[in-house]
């Protein structure tokens, strides 16, 4: 199959979405199908070796929200010269808001987007006026989608009403990139956190406050910049590689622990999959999509406020540090299940069934 990638990012951008985007997209060259990449922040087309092949000029203007309604008329208006560009069997895309005049390429295409969230909740936290615009919107856009791929069961579940083709398929990640190290036993757990500025149901407040009451704890915090104290160190935006080094150095990962606040209790966040690769076991309050609620090297809390039981964490705490058996089922569990040449395989083929079948 050609598969175009239709982003709003740059292949230069670092950034989870972007390292996601070229991991699956590897597999499915690797399996023998063409990838375009058409990304409208660039307004570019990139072929399956990420070098641009096409360029539109781009709207370089300002002035708030007024200049990015503006770009986004210009780039929608404008996208088509670059798909006229090639020739494609299905479009695949992660959702995103309604945009003018890109309808008329949808309908010469079949169309796969990926649900990655709520987006009706998603945007309410972040913008009032986005979040009315795209709930006005929102089904002149979807109208034109012929399938759905979910990362979770209840995401799938609200897409269900538009009667189209939906297929679960949690996130994965390339285990092969990752490595059980030979680390170095800590005299005290190390528990580290990869999270992201401004997203408050990453919990980041609750890794606070389980610093302070597990004083003999160290916590290492990726992603974000702040204060350390004596038991919390913040590393910043770190590469993946770089990330890497400071989860080989660590005991355990900690999974986001307010999902409530964006109003799901389902999830598969890439961080997760990232520690299990490592071989670490994991702290999360959430349903995962992919994990039993039993697992061993897992400590499930409640998706809510008040979540935090010291006597459960601590109990996990002491059972999986420096725990080798543990370490070992976590990266098993990981090449099992997490992998992305089987998640990838299972989108393929129903990119196929989607594509020539319906």
């Amino acid at each position: 199959m050609k598969i175009a990638y239709l982003i709003n990012y740059s292949l230069d951008d670092k950034c989870g979405v972007v390292q996601k985007i070229k991991q699956q997209s590897k597999q499915w060259i690797l399996q023998g199908h063409i990838v375009y990449f058409i990304s409208l922040k660039t307004m570019s087309v990139y072929d399956s070796n990420q070098n641009i092949i096409l360029k539109q000029k781009t709207l370089d203007i300002k002035f708030g929200r007024f200049g990015t309604a503006l770009k986004l008329l210009y780039n929608a208006y404008y996208a088509h010269k670059l798909f006229k560009s090639i020739e494609v069997d299905c479009i695949y895309m992660r959702y995103q808001y309604y945009m003018p005049f890109i309808n008329n390429i949808f309908k010469k295409n079949k169309v796969i987007m990926e649900i990655n969230s709520d987006d009706k909740q998603e945007y309410k936290l972040h913008s009032h006026l986005t979040s009315i615009y795209n709930k006005l919107t929102r089904d002149l856009f979807l109208r034109h989608i012929d399938a759905f791929v979910s990362v979770s069961f209840e995401l799938k579940n609200k897409f269900e009403y538009l009667n189209r083709p939906i297929k679960v398929i949690a996130n994965g990640i390339d285990v092969n990139e990752y490595k059980i190290s030979i680390r170095k036993l800590n005299k005290e757990p190390i528990l580290v956190f990869i999270g992201t500025p401004n997203q408050p149901w990453h919990g980041l407040d609750k890794i606070k406050i389980l610093a302070k009451y597990f004083k003999k704890y160290q916590f290492y915090i990726i992603g974000t910049d702040g204060e350390d104290t004596y038991n919390i160190k913040y590393f910043g935006f770190l590469s993946s590689s770089e990330s890497t080094k400071i989860i080989n150095r660590s005991d355990i990962g900690m999974g986001t622990l307010s999902l409530y606040k964006k109003g799901l209790t389902e999830a598969s966040p890439l961080k997760t999959r990232q520690y299990l690769a490592c071989g670490l076991p994991l702290i999360y309050a959430y349903k995962d999509t992919d994990i039993p609620d039993n697992a061993e090297f897992g400590l499930k809390l409640q998706n809510t406020k008040n979540n935090i039981d010291y006597e459960k964490i601590e109990k996990f705490v002491n059972n999986v540090f420096n725990n080798k058996d543990i370490n070992e089922k976590a990266r098993k569990f990981a090449e099992d299940i997490l992998n992305y040449e089987k998640k990838e395989e299972e989108r393929l083929s129903f990119f196929k069934r989607a594509v020539y079948e319906n």
